[in-house]
């Protein structure tokens, strides 16, 4: 139980020194981190990236996790045990957490046995669990939970202090039915190209009611999911460029007329001139790919 109690335990002074650890490392797994950015007016793009590693360690009863930063990522391996000595603990109250610099040192060691029923759990700490449940009842969820809609709004990508960190935010709106949800994107899921009208899925975010209502916010652990509609049998009529539709990134979006008088969106540099001349000679039979209301793959039939 050394782990535990070392997790459970406020140290006697805030300088003390703690004990070596022997551990076995039975999960790592890579974690890039951007630690700096450059912003444009409406942009954010990794200028440096750390290949930081996350570990989980257990000392064959109680598991914790640690990041293991570029500089030491290179000195364990996983399924081997070590004496871990140099490291510390930061929190402000019991559960702390293991803080590995690069003033710690991994002495090789003797095994240490570990029931399936550990393994198991370190693979669930190091893949939290992430339900996917409907927008409607997104406020009584706990913890972790996914969520899918129809992108109705986006906005451009924004620069926000946080501490000595500054970071890329964007915020979209999902509607899902008569329900629409706030969610905030940070870090390297504000960057990911979007588009309104687009069906997407947003794992692992965490909630937050504001005085406007319930916001979601991503997490690190959070993948955005574009939800695609394949083979999808279209009858295009009519193409409008409608002034000012634009996607997240930039580029003029276009709206198509399909016969049964429903409309989709299409990048116009994915229309391109060659379906504008098919167009004038009648009706397009195509194939799409369809994400929402936006099309993101077009083939004549």
């Amino acid at each position: 139980m050394a782990l535990r109690k070392l997790l459970d335990s406020r140290p006697p002074t805030p300088y003390f020194k703690l004990p070596p650890l022997h551990v076995v490392f039975l999960k790592i797994e890579d974690s890039p981190r951007v630690v700096s950015w450059a912003f444009g007016e409406s942009s954010a793009t990794p200028t440096c990236t750390k290949l930081n590693k996350m570990a989980i360690i257990s000392d064959g009863e109680s598991l914790a996790k640690i990041t293991l930063f570029e500089a030491v990522a290179g000195k364990v391996a996983e399924g081997e045990a070590f004496f871990m000595r140099g490291h510390t603990l930061v929190g402000k109250s019991p559960p702390f957490l293991i803080n590995v610099g690069s003033g710690t040192q991994f002495f090789r060691a003797s095994k240490i046995a570990c029931p399936a029923e550990l393994l198991a759990r370190a693979e669930t700490l190091l893949h939290p669990a992430s339900p996917l449940v409907e927008l409607s009842q997104c406020r009584e969820q706990q913890g972790l939970i996914s969520i899918e809609g129809v992108i109705t709004e986006i906005s451009a990508v924004r620069k926000v202090e946080s501490g000595r960190e500054a970071l890329p935010l964007r915020k979209l709106t999902l509607q899902q039915g008569k329900t629409t949800v706030r969610v905030s994107l940070w870090r390297e899921a504000a960057v990911k190209p979007l588009a309104v009208g687009e069906t997407v899925r947003v794992t692992h975010t965490k909630s937050l009611k504001t005085e406007y209502g319930l916001q979601l916010n991503s997490t690190n652990f959070t993948k955005l999911e574009k939800q695609l509609q394949t083979g999808i049998e279209l009858t295009i009529i009519g193409v409008l460029e409608e002034e000012g539709a634009t996607s997240s990134s930039g580029p003029e979006l276009l709206e198509v007329l399909q016969e049964n008088g429903e409309t989709l969106r299409i990048l116009k540099d994915l229309w391109g001139p060659n379906f504008d001349e098919a167009l004038l000679k009648g009706p397009l039979k195509c194939t799409a790919c369809v994400s929402g209301t936006n099309i993101v793959k077009l083939k004549l039939i």
